[in-house]
């Protein structure tokens, strides 16, 4: 099954494979030896106000998506617009999607040529955990300037098979197949899944189809979404070695609907199918000081196809091909001496990304003139180096991190159907630092945390299309410098437990990456702001009694740009929510049955730059707000699980974070089977 392109892929781990099992063959004659690294960024007593752990139990049976999941988080926001199946994209304290890192098994998945991921690309049955870094990086890596979600995929030690539907609103189905299968050496899992729902929530549609000249309430036309997803994943473990080898396959297409007038004859859509194939092998040793070595490899290919149709009047027919290749070695070294344990871990990365699009509209083949977009193929290559260093006192209460990255980075454009087509070459160096130093005593956990993270510019922002959007090749990255503080407090007093969460930061962002249009509709991409963030997170937990939990949530930002554009300074940062509150209740009637009931107020919401944009559901004259409440009631008994969700319970219609109308109410049922 696999094509041609994989075999440099596989070549190359089969060669680190060969090389360190001769290397390493004194280290498999002592397997009973196992000394584990200094994982400072693992430690959720550690990190518990910039860093959290969602384990599985915390969501499979609640969340239908992802950015479900996500938007629980306090100091986390989503933005999707237009239901199931179009783009996600998340801040984490103040951020842009782009500023954020996400990684699955490891591995980084934004996208070089637009800068973004699709958040929901793995169904949540087959997650085991998701990290959640609010502004550093997550073992090692460059720093980024707005977090990093680092999902790991399932990998049970024990048989198992589980079965899930799920069914509801807008005429949503959902089917998800689980199975682990034990065996001595190592483990087998293989998923699948498959969602479909028509996406028909009611909207305001400006200009209605029927009658151009009034606006109406209807429920979307051509908005419906389909995925598949398959998932294998084999883990293997003999004398000093385990290896991971994951393979992932996703097909999905989403109908793009017209928001204008809904007209019926409109059939737009977007598809795409990604394979995605990775290695990872793990070397323990024997040797006094160095612990283990990893070597990971993977490969993505991901094939999209754009199609904008509508009846016999227009279409175009748009291909764009990505590749993405990735491979890094990890030595982990170990030092014991009487003021601590110091764990110094050394690592080197290569990444490269190829993309290209080709593009037709009724004449054939569009050519580039100026004018129109134009077809690329654009190229990156990324060398990062770095280390991280931790500590950790003996029998003491202070442990201490540093990460320290150089990149180089190279890039390259080409319009292919453009005579005499110049190429377009970048390169660039920059440096990413972080420092840490942690205090845990019985009961307060307190943090400093001091980083410099950059977002590099992408290939789209670098060279744009040659039509609409021109190329801006001396762009800045996107640098921030972020100080925070953080405090976590517990305690129990008779049957009730107590916890208490705070996190100050403050943020100094520069030269942000913006879209500037001239008189002619035509756009470049500049660095035109520099931005204060100040921002106070607080959570409260309170366990009551076994049965009856209850947890405060509050996220506050002020926000400030500076711009050289004069209606861009001295404004808020537009697409974040800067006050949110939330409150939510989990009771557990009986060992059957529990519920959940969550309100959420999010206020303070400015939809560009100017802040001068009145939401629909907004007063007068001042930023939008909303008010969401949701319930999740569960029942369990035995290998059957029930879970009925009201979403969005007494508000049938609000407004997404641009500023368009969002699905509204909506109810989702979902039974499971688990341990057939």
């Amino acid at each position: 099954m696999f094509q041609a392109k994989y075999s440099t892929l596989l070549f190359m781990c089969f060669l680190f494979t060969r090389f360190f099992y001769l290397t390493c063959v004194n280290a498999s004659e002592h397997p009973e030896k196992t000394v584990e690294v200094l994982t400072v960024y693992d430690n959720t007593a550690l990190f518990s106000s910039h860093y959290q752990i969602l384990t599985r139990e915390d969501f499979i049976n609640t969340s239908q998506t992802l950015s479900d999941i996500l938007q629980a988080v306090n100091g986390l926001q989503i933005r999707q617009i237009g239901g199931l199946g179009n783009p996600v994209s998340v801040s984490i304290r103040g951020s842009s999607s782009k500023q954020v890192q996400l990684f699955i098994d490891g591995q980084l998945v934004n996208d070089s040529q637009f800068g973004g991921f699709d958040l929901n690309q793995i169904p949540t049955e087959q997650i085991q955990s998701i990290e959640i870094s609010k502004n550093q990086a997550i073992g090692v890596g460059s720093t980024p300037i707005g977090g990093v979600i680092r999902i790991n995929t399932y990998n049970p030690n024990k048989d198992k098979l589980k079965l899930s539907l799920s069914l509801g609103s807008f005429n949503h189905k959902q089917l998800n197949l689980l199975y682990n299968k034990a065996f001595q050496s190592n483990n087998l899992s293989v998923g699948g899944s498959y969602l479909k729902t028509d996406n028909d929530y009611e909207y305001p549609v400006p200009q209605s189809f029927t009658s151009s000249n009034e606006s109406s309430i209807e429920p979307l036309g051509n908005n419906q979404f389909e995925k598949k997803n398959v998932y294998l994943n084999n883990q293997l473990s003999f004398g000093a070695h385990k290896i991971r080898i994951t393979a992932q396959y996703n097909e999905q297409e989403k109908a793009l609907p017209n928001y204008q007038n809904n007209t019926p004859e409109n059939a737009s859509s977007l598809s795409s199918d990604t394979w995605r194939l990775s290695y990872r092998h793990n070397i323990y040793t024997n040797l006094k000081w160095l612990n283990n070595v990893e070597f990971e490899a993977y490969q993505e290919d991901k094939a999209e196809q754009y199609l904008d149709v509508l009846a016999d009047v227009k279409r175009l027919d748009a291909n764009y091909d990505t590749t993405k290749t990735h491979a890094d070695l990890i030595s982990f070294f170990v030092f014991d001496n009487k003021y601590g344990d110091t764990a110094f871990s050394p690592f080197i990365e290569l990444n490269k990304q190829h993309f290209d699009s080709l593009s037709f509209d009724n004449n054939g083949q569009i050519n580039c003139n100026g004018i129109s977009s134009c077809d690329v193929i654009a190229k990156q290559t990324q060398w990062l180096f770095g280390s991280r260093f931790e500590w950790q006192q003996n029998n003491g209460p202070l442990s201490a991190y540093s990460l320290l990255t150089q990149l180089n980075e190279k890039n390259q454009n080409i319009s292919v159907n453009q005579p005499d087509a110049k190429t377009f070459k970048s390169e660039h160096d920059h440096q990413t630092q972080e420092f840490g130093v942690v205090y845990r005593g019985s009961q307060i956990k307190a943090e400093l945390i001091a980083s410099n993270g950059i977002r590099t510019p992408t290939l789209f922002e670098l060279f744009g299309d040659r039509g609409l959007f021109k190329g801006s090749e001396k762009l800045l990255p996107e640098q921030a410098k972020t100080l925070s503080v953080g405090l976590a407090y517990n305690s129990q007093v008779a049957q009730m437990s107590y916890s208490f969460n705070a996190a100050v930061y403050h943020q100094q962002s520069d030269n942000a990456i913006v879209a500037i249009f001239n008189s002619s509709g035509v756009g470049a991409y500049k660095n035109v702001s520099n931005a204060t963030l100040n921002g106070l997170e607080l959570e409260t937990k309170l366990t009551i009694s076994p049965a009856l939990s209850l947890n405060l949530q509050a996220n506050i930002i002020d926000s400030q740009t500076n711009s050289v554009i004069k209606s861009f300074n001295n404004k808020k940062l537009p697409g974040i929510y800067h006050q949110q509150y939330s409150v939510s209740v989990n009771y557990q009637f009986n060992p059957q049955w529990k519920i959940h009931i969550r309100n959420t107020l999010d206020k303070d919401l400015y939809f560009n730059r100017a802040n001068i944009f009145e939401s629909t559901n907004g007063q007068a004259g001042k930023p939008a707000q909303r008010r969401l409440t949701d319930i999740q009631l569960g029942y369990t008994s035995g290998i059957y699980g029930l879970n009925l969700n009201l979403n969005n319970l007494f508000s049938q219609q609000y407004q997404d974070l641009a500023n368009r109308p969002a699905q509204g109410r909506s109810i989702q049922f979902k039974i499971s089977i688990q341990g057939i």
